[in-house]
């Protein structure tokens, strides 16, 4: 296949996956503009990165809906509508950026890949882990102090099954990454993983957390699942999920980057 039609077939896929997203509310209108931007970067710079990406996407998405509405009566289910442009540009902005380098510095394009990759499996990890913690059976602890119950979907909590999504999720994207390089699935993993630890004490730690007088529990946000109005209880109102996520993938990036391991 040609480099041009190698381009048309890719942006076909793009065009496709962007047009089943909308029509499936995985995407608002902003969050496919983005996701778009995002490949048609990654399109120009790795397809491997781009097929992470995808990985990424697709399997994320399928566990979004996957008991959608168990998530959504406690209040842990991701907005009807689909993800925003914040969202998946604090998601995958970074890898697309870092994979974009290598069009600047060729000679380093195995190693940027390998940062791309530890990111996108850090992303996958996030996903899963919130995903299927959220439909766990045992209630979530704060990760940074066991001892504290938080409900479901609140940053920071943690659960056995979400450990276990979240280690399923980063393994994902790095045996794909593997099977397209050949290159250290390991250390992809260990820093996926390891990143979604990371998000959760960020979460823990210093996302904004309110409180709901009515029920007496946290919340990530000014309203809670029962409808009334929170209390600011700490945390940085302005460090919500998305500069969580974004923060996470920088450290990861970095990490990947100064790491002895080599791809």
């Amino acid at each position: 296949m040609s480099s041009l039609a190698g381009y048309a077939a890719g942006l076909a896929v793009l065009a496709l996956a962007a047009a089943l997203a909308r029509k499936r509310g995985a995407l608002d209108a902003g969050g496919v503009a983005a996701a778009l931007a995002i490949g048609l970067v990654l399109l120009a710079a790795s397809w491997v990165a781009l097929a992470l990406m995808i990985a990424f996407f697709a399997s994320s998405t399928a566990l979004t809906f996957y008991r959608y509405r168990e998530k959504e009566r406690v209040g842990a289910a991701e907005k009807k509508g689909g993800r925003s442009a914040a969202q998946v540009l604090c998601s995958g902005g970074v890898p697309a950026a870092v994979a974009a380098a290598s069009l600047l510095a060729p000679e380093q394009g195995a190693r940027l890949l390998f940062a791309a990759a530890s990111a996108i499996a850090y992303a996958n990890a996030d996903t899963w882990a919130a995903e299927l913690g959220s439909l766990s059976g045992t209630q979530p602890r704060l990760i940074v102090k066991p001892r504290v119950r938080v409900p479901p979907g609140v940053s920071g909590g943690v659960t056995p099954l979400g450990e276990v999504g979240a280690a399923s999720g980063s393994a994902l994207i790095a045996l794909a990454y593997y099977a397209m390089t050949g290159g250290n699935a390991l250390a992809v993993f260990l820093l996926g993983w390891a990143g979604e630890v990371v998000d959760a004490a960020l979460g823990a730690l210093f996302q904004v957390k309110y409180v709901c007088p009515k029920c007496g529990v946290l919340w990530d946000h000014p309203v809670h699942v029962c409808g009334s109005e929170t209390a600011y209880l700490r945390g940085f109102k302005w460090m919500k999920n998305e500069v969580v996520n974004l923060v996470t993938e920088l450290a990861v990036v970095s990490a990947a980057l100064l790491t002895s391991l080599h791809p």
